[in-house]
């Protein structure tokens, strides 16, 4: 009888467990695959459609993992407009009272692509909300497939995720920080909130040790006037945030650049950096006065790179070009001399403090117009006065030479990737989220995630922020 009974309650519960099982099963309509972790995805509103409109305040992320939904970071950048600016949200410049507090189709949803999760029915969609969109993530190099859902609630919306946010930022120490990375930025005697490294680390977290690994970014134009050099270096561009918008995927820091000519202000532009988890892309434009300065007697060069510290030494340094690696050890050995000059599409430095991968894009015009060659110094003993540790330290430099360039603006990003120890072929996963952006479906439509602020964005706000003010700025705020 025992064993009868004992029989039954078995059958009773695998029927209830084929029941939730087919449940289950129902509710999700495909598994997530895709596998992009660095990624983060920024998607025009206009791909949401059927949540334009809404209130900023009553918008929801989910994530449809293990069975349930579960609220994932996110943020909205806001514009003021199609064609407009960013809204800042913090520092001397603000604009949030540009704000219309809706979501409008030129703002911007972002999310990490590894936070996506499985398809799920309608019917398992949140309680309570008011209009939603499925947006589907896809890897265009394997159609690995991810899910969220942005939802609207009309009124009492739930709770937003509880996790930490993946950057912040304080803009009175000039700390930012990741789980992966963080950085430090000088603030000068003056008040200038600078761009120029105080430090910079990869956390315990990532691989590293949390030390830091930087001298600084070196950044060194050479005019030539009838062969008489004029030579400048970093500390002659001035810079100063002028205004910051933060969110827990993504911070963007407007910084105003210029050279003090006589004491006098002068080329003058105005440029965002944008800072994620792992990443930060750092715009360049340069301005050309004249068709084929050299013509004129004027030859333009500008070389730029980023020098260690003493941290690094010991450490391994790769590129492209080089992928046989040579030691960083502040000598220049044979591997440095016969360092391959060609111009490489990523280079990195690797040691116990992480792997920090520098790449130098270029626009189709850019290309055409600017001569870019390659080198590297890996000797302590060199001067290359300013810096803060003497000699250079894996110093792998780009000369950009605008001497033959058509009169004109030219841009270029710098990207900046931060990981742990590096194996051969990690780096593929991070050039992968430039050179094969995710694609977005959301509402019948599609796109792409806008991972880079195009040169469009650039003039954009440049003419945005002319003149008046960064002139009322500098009234408050005299340099």
């Amino acid at each position: 009888m025992k064993l009868r009974s004992l029989g039954i309650f078995t059958i009773f519960m695998a029927g209830i467990f084929l029941i939730t099982e087919g449940l289950s099963s129902a509710a999700v309509l495909e598994k997530k695959t895709i596998k992009r972790k660095v990624d983060p995805v920024i998607m025009d509103g206009k791909l949401a459609r059927d949540v334009v409109g809404a209130p900023l305040n009553n918008l929801r992320l989910y994530a449809y993992q293990d069975g349930k939904f579960e609220p994932i970071l996110f943020q909205i950048d806001e514009m003021t407009g199609q064609n407009g600016d960013w809204i800042m949200t913090g520092g001397p410049i603000k604009s949030v009272d540009l704000s219309n507090g809706k979501f409008d189709t030129w703002d911007k949803l972002l999310f990490m692509a590894d936070d996506a999760g499985d398809k799920a029915s309608k019917d398992e969609w949140i309680s309570g909300y008011t209009k939603g969109s499925e947006i589907e993530i896809v890897d265009p190099l394997t159609n690995e497939k991810g899910w969220v859902y942005f939802l609207h609630f009309a009124s009492n919306p739930p709770a937003k995720s509880s996790q930490a946010p993946y950057v912040t930022y304080d803009y009175n120490t000039e700390i930012f920080s990741s789980d992966i990375w963080g950085s430090e930025y000088i603030i000068t005697e003056g008040g200038l909130h600078s761009t120029y490294y105080k430090r910079k680390w990869n956390t315990v977290k990532s691989g590293g040790n949390g030390e830091s690994y930087v001298d600084r970014l070196k950044i060194r134009p050479t005019f030539k006037v009838f062969g008489v050099p004029i030579r400048l270096n970093e500390e002659g561009v001035k810079a100063n945030v002028i205004g910051h918008q933060l969110g827990p995927i993504r911070l963007i820091r407007r910084l105003e650049q210029y050279v003090k000519v006589v004491n006098v202000p002068a080329l003058r532009v105005v440029e965002d950096v944008t800072y994620c988890r792992y990443t930060s892309t750092v715009p360049v434009q340069f301005e050309v006065p004249l068709n084929h300065p050299k013509k004129f007697g004027i030859n333009i060069v500008i070389r730029f790179g980023t020098d260690y510290a003493p941290s690094a030494l010991g450490s391994m340094c790769y590129s492209s070009t080089n992928p046989q690696g040579f030691e960083v050890d502040g000598k220049m050995d044979d591997g440095e001399k016969n360092y391959n000059t060609a111009l490489d599409n990523w280079r990195l430095i690797t040691g116990d403090f992480g792997t920090f991968i520098t790449r130098t894009m270029l626009t189709e015009e850019t290309k055409q117009n600017v001569k870019i060659t390659m080198g590297m110094i890996d000797d302590i003993n060199f001067k290359h006065a300013p810096e803060r540790y003497p000699g250079c330290i894996g110093y792998v430099w780009q000369d950009w030479d605008f001497s033959d360039a058509a009169k004109g603006k030219y841009h270029l990003y710098v990207e900046f990737y931060h990981m742990e120890k590096y194996k051969p072929g990690d780096e593929v996963r991070f050039l992968n989220y430039a050179d094969h952006p995710i694609k977005i479906k959301s509402s019948g439509q599609e796109g792409i995630s806008q991972l880079l602020l195009r040169p469009e964005y650039e003039k954009r706000y440049q003419k945005h922020y002319e003149p008046k003010d960064i002139q009322a700025h500098l009234k408050k705020n005299p340099m």
